[in-house]
């Protein structure tokens, strides 16, 4: 996993469009994020997330995300059992990618975790443009995308 320091309250966008699997507090990684791809074979990680607005007001385990939105915002909590607590000293964000070739690597002693800071080098010169909705203090991104296969996977469960 890698650690990538910004200013609190960054927005963070998605990767790769997919499925929330995972949203909540965690007490090493405090407010987290993630997100499986479609073909279940990518997890990406999103961790220690702004106190008090952690995510986009929009997400539950479950809805769907396109590569480019923006699914969270940068903090510094975790670290502790009790919820929505700064205890690191520097915000950042934790990010890992996980690759998952059976169900059975998803936890345990055959995990399989990628050095992102290639990719990272590579993303951010591509990077999907967010506005700041001053209502609602949320960020959205600026173009929006058509990705189909989010589309394939809303119409498989039935959305």
């Amino acid at each position: 996993m890698n650690q990538y320091i910004f200013l609190i309250g960054t927005p963070i966008v998605a990767v790769e469009s997919g499925y929330v699997e995972a949203i909540g507090w965690n007490q090493y990684g405090g407010w987290r994020l993630g997100i499986r791809s479609f073909d279940k074979k990518r997890y990406y990680y999103y961790a220690h997330l702004r106190q008090n607005f952690p995510f986009n007001k929009s997400l539950k385990e479950g809805s769907i995300v396109q590569a480019g939105d923006v699914i969270g915002y940068l903090g510094h909590t975790g670290y502790s059992a009790k919820e929505n607590v700064n205890n690191i000293d520097t915000p950042h964000l934790h990010w890992g990618l996980q690759l998952i070739f059976d169900e059975s690597q998803k936890e345990g002693n055959h995990e399989i975790w990628v050095d992102c800071y290639q990719l990272t080098r590579f993303l951010s010169q591509k990077r999907s443009r967010t506005v700041k909705n001053l209502e609602t203090k949320e960020y959205h991104r600026v173009f929006e995308m058509r990705d189909p296969t989010a589309e394939e996977y809303k119409k498989r469960i039935g959305g």
